[in-house]
């Protein structure tokens, strides 16, 4: 693998891959560049896509809680060589389709809606229309690349197993990882590189 694209989760940022200490890996900021109010997760997935783009050679993408979805979304227009998600936010061939959702604009406390992030994992506020895109439903219908799905103690029978049964990707469980410890575990890390090859 040449590069390495790495996506951050709803009301975080580049910072989670901060201890991942790769060497031309390339952190995205979904934020960047939008107004967050008005963020849709397709705004995000074209942030991704442009990263891959930008990258020479090979090109590994790695997604993280929401980042995992906007991932798998970029991976149907811009296949990568390889994809990891960890913990991702499910599809809607997962968690199923609520129209109900209504989809409005504005931003919300991720520590508010997920509880405190961990010391040293700084949050920031988040789109609303994003988090209801994911609630109503995104649909992935197939994921065009070799994938791996990584998964810990809080959402393996949600964002992990049948993630990975569903794309028939690779596993790897960490059943003593909570969400957050799967983003700053070096143990992860080292799978995820060692996946990568």
């Amino acid at each position: 693998m040449d590069s390495l694209v790495l996506v951050h989760g709803a009301g975080s940022g580049p910072w989670v891959f901060d201890d991942w200490g790769l060497p031309g890996a390339v952190a995205v900021d979904l934020h960047a560049g939008l107004d967050v109010a008005h963020a849709s997760m397709a705004d995000y997935a074209e942030r991704v896509a442009r990263a891959t783009d930008a990258v020479a050679g090979s090109c590994g993408v790695v997604g993280w809680s929401m980042g995992g979805l906007v991932a798998m979304m970029a991976a149907i227009v811009r296949a990568p060589a390889a994809l990891v998600v960890v913990e991702p936010s499910a599809p809607a061939e997962i968690q199923g389709r609520n129209r109900d959702v209504p989809l409005r604009s504005g931003t919300f406390d991720p520590e508010d809606a997920y509880g405190r992030f961990p010391p040293g994992v700084a949050a920031r506020p988040e789109s609303l229309l994003a988090r209801a895109e994911r609630k109503r439903g995104i649909s992935i219908p197939l994921v065009p690349c070799r994938m791996l799905v990584v998964y810990g103690a809080d959402y393996a029978g949600e964002r992990g197993r049948p993630v990975a049964a569903r794309y028939g990707a690779d596993e790897r469980g960490f059943p003593d990882l909570g969400h957050f410890e799967l983003i700053t575990s070096p143990a992860v890390r080292d799978a995820v590189l060692a996946w990568l090859g």
